[in-house]
């Protein structure tokens, strides 16, 4: 694939700001009017529309993360953005660390104020969710990147070695699966990964929540499943199921 065109600062500079606010924490966050419109049509059209957004110059997200807006200004203006974003100040361009680590079984290396990886800055997660931000404002280049960090997470990782990461794992499928669409190339790539690395997800209680939730996802990994190793007359039946969780 071709990198993405970098939009050349002479080419939006001397245009206004607009604001993308976060609703649920009212944090707004500025950029230039022709880079947004160079990257997001929709998000452009809706600013200059009749609508509230386009007499406020703001734009509403509802379900939109704040990580993921300051992920996606970052983006726009340098064609990257780091899976770690550091404090940011309303109304500017948010300052975003530099590090790019993808292998999400270890904790980063540098050191910063709650650096350890959470649910909402794990590199995995904060991927998949700028997936779908372009996925739903039509940005190829970003859904595109947002792909490839993806896979390059996954591939690093090969199989979850700790209950955090297969529990990481197991709510990227939770996140990705009721909101892409049945048919998407993510999705299908990370249902074929789960496949891959059933025998760690199954010892886990939260999969097999997952799998009632949602049974269309058991019959999407079926497909990319082998046969059982042994028949049940040469196999012992395992005495707790799910690991350290009560069978049901």
């Amino acid at each position: 694939m071709e990198e993405a065109r970098i939009v050349p600062y002479f080419e939006f500079l001397d245009s206004d700001p607009v604001s993308l606010q976060v609703a649920h924490t009212g944090r707004s966050f500025r950029i230039h009017r022709r880079l947004l419109h160079a990257k997001s049509p929709p998000l452009i059209a809706a600013l200059d529309s009749n609508l509230k957004e386009g007499q406020s110059g703001v734009y509403e997200f509802q379900e939109v993360a704040e990580g993921t807006i300051a992920r996606f200004i970052e983006w726009a203006y340098r064609g990257d953005y780091p899976a770690t974003v550091s404090g940011t100040n309303i109304g500017q361009i948010p300052t975003l660390l530099e590090s790019t680590e993808t292998n999400i079984d270890k904790k980063p290396a540098s050191t910063t104020p709650k650096s350890h990886f959470t649910p909402e800055n794990h590199p995995l997660l904060v991927h998949i969710r700028l997936y779908m931000f372009s996925e739903t404002y039509l940005v190829p280049d970003l859904q595109q990147l947002a792909y490839e960090k993806v896979a390059a997470c996954l591939t690093d990782l090969d199989k979850p070695k700790s209950l955090d990461t297969t529990l990481v794992v197991i709510d990227a499928l939770r996140l990705s699966f009721p909101r892409l669409p049945q048919h998407d190339r993510l999705l299908d790539w990370l249902l074929r990964y789960a496949a891959y690395c059933l025998d760690k997800l199954r010892e886990q209680g939260p999969f097999h929540d997952l799998l009632e939730e949602f049974p269309t996802l058991s019959s999407r990994m079926m497909m990319s499943l082998g046969p059982a190793s042994s028949p049940p007359w040469r196999t012992t039946q395992p005495t707790n199921l799910f690991g350290g969780y009560p069978v049901k």
